[in-house]
C-alpha cells in the first residue's frame, strides 16, 4: 500500500475529511492501492477541482451578503 498511510482507516478519515461520498472512495481505493497514479491523480485533481469551485461560488455569496450589508448600513 502506498505511503504516507499505514491504514485504509487513515486514508478513508482523510477522503471523508475531504468531502468525498462513500461511492466515491469505493471508487478510488482499489485504484490507490493497485498504484495506479495516474488515475489516482486524475481522481484527485477532480475533487479538487470540485471543491475550488464550492469556494469559489462561497466567495461570491459572500461578496453578494457583504454588499447588501453595506447597502443596509448606508
Amino acid at each position: 500500500m502506498p505511503e504516507p498511510y499505514q491504514t485504509i482507516e487513515e486514508l478513508e478519515q482523510n477522503m471523508k475529511d475531504a468531502g468525498y461520498t462513500r461511492e466515491e472512495m469505493d471508487l478510488f481505493i482499489p485504484i490507490w492501492q493497485s498504484g495506479n497514479k495516474a488515475e489516482s491523480l486524475r481522481l484527485l485533481s477532480k475533487q479538487r477541482k470540485s471543491l475550488l469551485q464550492s469556494i469559489h461560488k462561497n466567495q461570491a455569496d459572500l461578496e453578494c451578503l457583504e454588499s447588501l450589508l453595506a447597502s443596509v448600513r448606508g
